[in-house]
């Protein structure tokens, strides 16, 4: 979680009128076996974040403002491992970009939002795998590599409704502009284009929370997606890419002595459709957080990420191809509110993207500062 510097101050406890947020996030990583090559590979990441209370600025109640921008350096990991989920969840071209930009207005129960939105940090959504740094643990591959798709780091414009039903339910509906483009050809993302060759990709996703005693024990997601865009593979058009998903996280027991926490997540997702690359997915891992009382932030998991292709991808590679699965060690040093290191291993048997590339052994360290 990102650190909180109030530019306004409230007099009375009331929200400040702008908050501001940010953090660095800077990768040392090596592929030290098989894959495509051996080496090195650094991966660089800015975020800013800016966020207007519509009702502490005396405007009007019940609406926020939200801008956030992001700048991506470095080289790519994967060039080097061959992997199909990317071992790196920063990985892109290097640019500075206006990520989101989005007002969101709240009601009773229920709230709806417009603009330049990031559908991963509403939909498709484990928060127990956003500790693992292998992309699919944050956005699964049977969404993110089927069909295009506004996560990271391209994000376009969007619809998003939310309902709430009760204590325990949210339903949640979506529709976004259906290509957000290449990096190369909307670099800083500041072109929006919204046209019937785009087609739209409209998600839907129930939830479900436990909670006892005022702490969430429990959270279980139901998703349905669609994407209308025509796409071309092998001569033949397809149309109405459709896929489902299932997430859960689940807190296992609390240690009252040392406020550790363990925590397990699960991934599940379907294509419909058989001309997708990803047929299925099936993702999890286990969390600890709280070694000791002296260290009671720091955490430790370990995730594994099985991706099964399509026959229709298999039969583009001469000497067909297995499915790719990743697993990933990952320990969390936090030296205070603002700063942790991460190391980080990752095993990737089949890399993806080639049917001759031996697997890959990958480490890495993660810095992080925030404010």
């Amino acid at each position: 979680s990102l650190f909180l510097l109030q530019l306004f101050y409230a007099q009375d406890n009331t929200p400040p009128p702008i908050t501001f947020s940010g953090g660095y996030t800077f990768d040392l990583a090596g592929n030290v076996a098989g894959g495509v090559d051996q080496g090195t590979a650094y991966l660089g990441n800015i975020d800013l974040n800016f966020d207007f209370d519509t009702q502490a600025l005396n405007l009007w109640k019940g609406g926020h403002f939200f801008v956030y921008l992001l700048n991506n350096h470095g080289n790519s990991l994967s060039e080097l491992m061959g992997d199909f989920q990317v071992a790196n969840n920063i990985e892109a071209e290097s640019n500075t970009r206006l990520y989101e930009l989005w007002y969101e207005h709240n009601f009773s129960f229920w709230s709806v939002l417009v603009g330049q939105h990031d559908l991963n940090s509403t939909f498709a959504k484990t928060d127990t795998g956003f500790f693992f740094v292998n992309s699919s643990f944050e956005i699964q591959p049977d969404l993110s590599t089927n069909v295009p798709t506004s996560i990271f780091p391209l994000a376009t414009l969007g619809i998003v409704i939310r309902w709430r039903i009760g204590e325990n339910f949210k339903v949640l509906h979506a529709m976004y502009d259906g290509d957000p483009g290449s990096e190369s050809e909307n670099p800083n993302s500041l072109k929006w284009s919204l046209s019937n060759e785009d087609g739209a990709l409209l998600i839907n996703e129930l939830q479900y929370e436990v909670v006892k005693e005022t702490e969430t024990q429990a959270t279980y997601k139901i998703g349905f997606w669609k994407h209308t865009q025509d796409q071309i593979f092998k001569n033949t058009l397809y149309s109405n890419s459709h896929g489902i998903y299932g997430i859960s996280d689940h807190v296992l027991f609390r240690n009252e002595n040392t406020k550790g926490v363990l925590s397990i997540f699960s991934q599940l997702g379907f294509s419909l459709n058989e001309h997708n690359p990803v047929k299925s997915y099936l993702g999890g891992g286990v969390l600890y957080q709280g070694i000791s009382t002296k260290r009671s932030q720091d955490a430790i998991g370990l995730a594994l990420a099985h991706n099964v292709f399509s026959e229709t991808y298999r039969s583009s590679f001469t000497d067909g191809i297995q499915n790719e699965t990743a697993f990933e060690f990952s320990y969390r040093l936090v030296t205070n509110t603002r700063w942790f290191l991460q190391p980080n291993v990752q095993y990737v048997i089949n890399p993806g993207t080639n049917s001759n590339i031996p697997n890959a052994l990958m480490g890495m360290v993660r810095f992080n500062y925030s404010w």
